[in-house]
């Protein structure tokens, strides 16, 4: 052991050469991002085309057309909707909004469409993926992106101060969590597979699949005026080929396809759904092509390296972009990062495995925690360590140092967890990309109970989005929520019936729930509800007791207790 602790010192004093000063609280490059979306402003880079920029993160797109208006993506909530129509109506002459055009299913783009005032018999249009892949996000893995995506927002973190929030990088803030105004959600009334060419308000648009950012990904071109309307496949910041949040894999090579696609249109004017519009033929194919050979690059280099053996981290230090690339603004490491975006490509082709057989199989945390804190001499050592390593500017070692002792020594969690935020909060101050920033600086806050952890996170969100999803979409919620551990011997089913959206039935069978359409043979308990009374009921046993009372939701079958006892099941 003393061999060991001689060791650690020695490799302690060689690294401290190397030690760095605390970071600027603000990156410089990102504190400059701010000005690309503040203060809001309604652009109009081609007649009768206005871009509400720094209303929300995501961009609202008006076409004034000769006989109407049409909304390209709707922003994040309604609030933020209100407040980009009251900026759109002076230029929209009167004319209806005769139609709505959402680029791909995410919430930034689809969640303020009932803020808009839409004429009668308008066509809500997307691709025929869209409530599928929103299904995703808002239904099964609803409550890990909402913790998630809090954090890599910033949501709950200081306004207005050098150590807090500062942008999201390609919007000035996300209002969702914010009491922005859920529910504004309208669904698709037309869709389409490949292609569409439809006259809306008088203008022709042709709107063509084109995966990228996601499977649902449209772009929306206007053929006559070369108005090309990429979605979030192109912004002025590195794509997020891989976010934070968590997402399915995001295809490079579908990607940069689709960005071919684009420039092959050789588009005058280009409006994207975040950031401010770019004009000029010559300055936009540069720019659309930098794009796609940024994203094939960290493409391509990371299969090459993997062909090669290396496992991520090997690969993350060898994989930087060409200097020209690294010097586009629009390639700036203000959203997406060349490092996320290599683990996420080798983890689209090999899965999490990343080679080594030492990963096949860990210890559990705590196990491991506790093996390299003896390593160490002990947690008191381990700690001392975590901050000198912090005194030495190795923000990462410390974080990751102080996190095992935390594990291994509940005596000392909170001097660890002290140590590791001010760790997370240094890697926070260093980081250009405001989704790692506001990460690091979330955590941070939540471990020194500055900030709401993960459990109130979700608590906050319940049912946000459910109501907007079809039934299909919240029966698939049930599987996902069983307690195993509750349900180990139950055997027990439930029938929902939800007015007009059809009959389920949800069985648990010892640790295992499976749902099926329609009602099963005489199941013991059947409930009836509205859809979005529903949701609103299961939000807590009070919310439920409050909906059985008021008649919200009603038991045709079986009584209060066997609801409580069967929804127990699906709680913790």
């Amino acid at each position: 052991m003393i061999r060991t602790l001689a060791l650690m010192g020695a490799l302690a004093a060689a690294t401290a050469a190397t030690a760095r000063e605390p970071a600027p609280r603000i990156a410089p490059s990102l504190a400059v991002q701010t000005a690309e979306f503040a203060p809001p402003k309604v652009y109009e880079p081609a007649p009768g085309v206005f871009s509400a920029v720094g209303y929300g993160i995501a961009n609202s797109i008006m076409v004034v057309g000769r006989t109407g208006v049409v909304i390209i993506d709707t922003t994040d909530s309604l609030d933020e909707a209100k407040k980009v129509w009251a900026q759109f109506a002076p230029h929209a002459g009167g004319k209806p909004i005769v139609g709505v055009i959402y680029t791909h299913n995410h919430n930034d783009h689809i969640s303020g469409a009932a803020g808009f005032p839409l004429a009668r018999g308008a066509k809500i249009i997307a691709h025929e993926s869209l409530m599928r892949e929103a299904a995703k996000w808002n239904g099964v893995a609803a409550p890990a992106i909402a913790a998630r995506a809090a954090r890599m927002y910033g949501v709950f973190l200081p306004k207005g101060t050098p150590d807090g929030f500062v942008n999201v990088g390609i919007g000035p803030y996300l209002s969702a969590f914010s009491g922005g105004g859920s529910g504004g959600f309208i669904a698709p009334n037309t869709v389409f597979k490949d292609r569409l060419e439809i006259t809306l308000g008088g203008e022709t648009f042709v709107l063509e699949h084109a995966p990228g950012e996601t499977e649902d990904q449209i772009l929306v071109w206007m053929p006559g005026r070369k108005i090309l309307f990429p979605g979030d496949n192109i912004y002025k910041a590195f794509p997020n080929l891989y976010t934070i949040r968590g997402t399915s894999y995001r295809d490079p090579v579908q990607w940069a396809d689709s960005l071919d696609r684009m420039r092959a249109l050789k588009p005058e004017v280009m409006v994207p759904s975040h950031t401010r519009p770019l004009a000029g033929a010559e300055a936009i194919q540069s720019t659309l092509t930098n794009y796609r050979d940024a994203i094939r690059f960290t493409h391509d280099q990371t299969v090459r390296w993997m062909n090669q053996g290396l496992t991520p981290d090997e690969i993350v230090e060898k994989v930087k972009l060409p200097a020209h690339l690294a010097a586009d603004p629009y390639l700036a490491e203000h959203y997406g990062t060349v490092e996320w975006s290599v683990r996420s490509v080798f983890d689209g082709y090999m899965g999490w495995f990343g080679g080594d057989p030492a990963e096949l199989s860990f210890d559990a945390p705590v196990a491991r925690a506790k093996e390299i804190v003896a390593l160490a001499g002990g947690a008191p050592q381990a700690l001392a360590a975590a901050e000198k390593a912090y005194a030495d500017g190795r923000w990462k070692w410390a974080g990751e140092l102080s996190g095992y002792v935390g594990r291994a020594d509940a005596g000392l969690k909170g001097a660890a967890d002290a140590v590791q935020a001010k760790a997370f909060r240094q890697l926070g101050y260093e980081s250009v990309s405001p989704n790692g920033r506001n990460y690091y600086l979330a955590r941070a806050a939540e471990l020194e109970k500055k900030a709401p952890g993960w459990t109130q996170i979700i608590g906050a969100r319940q049912g946000a989005q459910a109501a907007g999803l079809p039934a299909s979409a919240l029966v698939a919620t049930f599987p996902v929520r069983l307690n195993a551990e509750k349900a180990a011997s139950a055997q027990s089913a439930m029938g929902l019936r939800l007015a007009g959206e059809g009959d389920w039935t949800i069985a648990v069978r010892r640790g295992v729930a499976e749902t099926s359409k329609g009602l099963s043979a005489q199941p013991p308990l059947v409930v009836a509800a509205a859809k979005a009374d529903w949701v609103a009921a299961l939000a807590s046993p009070q919310a439920m007791s409050t909906a059985l009372q008021t008649g919200k939701v009603k038991i045709e079958r079986g009584d209060p207790a066997a609801l409580a006892a069967f929804l127990e099941l699906f709680r913790g």
